[in-house]
């Protein structure tokens, strides 16, 4: 019988997009089964594998999480796994404790970004000793890039041993499906610009994330609102209540008539089609999955010189790091952006692209973490 692990995550959209075929290449090696709680997108899964549903809330709520760790604790129980692995921060407090509680042989827990080092004060030392239960929970951890195990050791969260996988990131990129030569990406992109009334002489910024404040929203709409006329801003994500943005930066996206919010998009490919550079001025990243789907894109980025961010661009080579929290500079850069000449900007972008295709292409991550899988589980 082949040996059966449990991938686990906070919610169901991180099988639905960032780690999407994943489960169901590794599924040819190991007999996997999928963990995540119950939300609107649950249903969409679809990797051929079994999909168990275990309640977790992202944030601290401790008499939730409590009951989170009880019915993962029956989970193990009844289906006896080889290995569990998380990813995200909730799902990893969860599923390290009860797999150690009930004693699963390869506990693998994926810290996928660091929330403590952009907090202060009581939280941010109980954030660390959450993080610090985590490690010490399970078998094997993996910082998703050499930012995220910098910080690990830095803080002393563990003594036990950190490895990327590769040169970061937990998925790849699917560089059949984020390629700028699909015909049809083309005609869409256009229909949207067509939409949007944005003409061929606009210069176009795209910001695609969660409309967290975590994600430099307040920056944004401070350096967009001195660009000239002809620059327009697509935003592309839901608002995220957990952490929403600031309500003047809201009213600022909502009232200008050249910030265009599309809300949740499932297939992002024409938003960033009908764009010039992706813009992402987070003050924390893991290794950002939409820096790398742009690139694939053949975008240049403008992005804050954080941990991830900074792994995938270069100044100069295929976009723009700058601070975060600083307005100005973010200003300073999406104007030299806006000024630069259209062969600068494409040979950016096939940099970029260039780029992610040497480091980042899904079909060698896959094969990475079968190999992964087979060292650690040894099958």
């Amino acid at each position: 019988m082949r040996k059966k692990i449990f991938i686990v995550t906070t919610v169901s959209e991180t099988f639905t997009s960032i780690l999407k075929g994943q489960p169901a290449y590794l599924n040819t090696l190991l007999d996997v089964e999928l963990v995540t709680s119950l939300d609107d997108r649950s249903r969409s899964i679809d990797e051929g594998v079994k999909v168990h549903r275990v309640p977790m809330v992202r944030g601290i709520n401790p008499l939730r999480d409590i009951v989170s760790v009880v019915q993962m604790l029956r989970l193990f129980m009844r289906e006896r796994p080889s290995a569990v692995h998380s990813y995200t921060p909730k799902a990893g407090l969860v599923t390290m404790l009860a797999a150690w509680l009930c004693r699963v042989p390869v506990r693998i827990h994926t810290f996928t970004g660091l929330i403590f080092p952009t907090q202060t004060g009581f939280k941010k030392k109980m954030l660390i000793c959450i993080d610090r239960l985590i490690c010490g929970c399970a078998t094997r951890i993996v910082p998703e890039g050499e930012g995220v195990k910098k910080d690990l050791m830095a803080y002393k969260i563990t003594g036990k041993e950190l490895s990327v996988i590769g040169h970061g990131n937990i998925a790849g990129v699917d560089l059949t499906f984020f390629d700028p030569k699909t015909p049809s990406i083309s005609e869409t992109s256009q229909n949207l610009k067509s939409h949007l009334k944005i003409s061929v002489d606009d210069v176009v910024y795209c910001f695609i994330g969660r409309l967290n404040k975590d994600k430099g929203l307040k920056e944004l709409a401070q350096a967009f609102s001195v660009l000239p006329v002809n620059a327009h801003l697509i935003i592309v994500g839901d608002r995220d209540d957990s952490a929403p943005i600031d309500s003047l930066s809201m009213s600022v996206f909502e009232s200008h008539p050249r910030v265009h919010l599309l809300g949740f998009q499932q297939d992002i490919r024409s938003a960033l089609f009908s764009s010039d550079i992706l813009v992402l001025p987070s003050y924390r990243e893991g290794f950002p999955n939409v820096v790398l789907q742009a690139g694939a894109m053949g975008m240049p980025c403008i992005v804050t010189d954080i941990s991830g961010c900074n792994e995938i661009i270069q100044a100069g080579f295929n976009g723009w790091l700058v601070a975060p929290h600083d307005h100005q500079s973010l200003a300073n850069a999406m104007l030299e952006a806006l000024s630069s000449p259209a062969d600068v900007l494409s040979q950016m972008g096939e940099n970029a692209r260039r780029r992610v295709t040497s480091r980042f292409d899904r079909k060698d991550h896959l094969l990475r973490m079968a190999n992964f899988y087979k060292d650690e589980l040894d099958v």
